[in-house]
């Protein structure tokens, strides 16, 4: 999970990537980057990124993950039914059932240790 966190990082940062490799997790030295086009000063400000990533502290990947995955489990036509049977039974709208299924979906992920 660390090299797809690294990926999404660099993508955040705006510098082209191909992919990474993370050799020993605990061995930066063996760890490598593959650019796609990019700048000198990118491949400098990745490298410094290599240097100081901290995969247990990066929400914001655990954000995108959790976005990304709760769209596509409200999307499916058996979580629709549900919220339609859940917007009647409570007298609300589905979008308020939406909103509050997203969240409590949301709240389900965490940092791995």
């Amino acid at each position: 999970m660390i090299a797809a966190q690294l990926v999404a990082a660099f993508e955040r940062r705006g510098i082209p990537v191909s992919g990474v490799t993370i050799g020993a997790v605990d061995d930066r030295s063996t760890w490598t980057v593959q650019y796609k086009g990019a700048t000198a000063a990118q491949q400098a400000a990745g490298a410094e990124l290599v240097a100081t990533f901290d995969p247990d502290a990066d929400t914001d990947y655990l954000e995108e993950r959790a976005e990304a995955a709760v769209n596509v489990y409200l999307d499916k036509p058996e979580a629709q039914a549900v919220m339609v049977v859940l917007s009647e039974f409570f007298d609300v709208q589905v979008a308020d059932v939406r909103e509050r299924l997203k969240s409590a979906y949301k709240s389900a992920y965490t940092l791995p240790c």
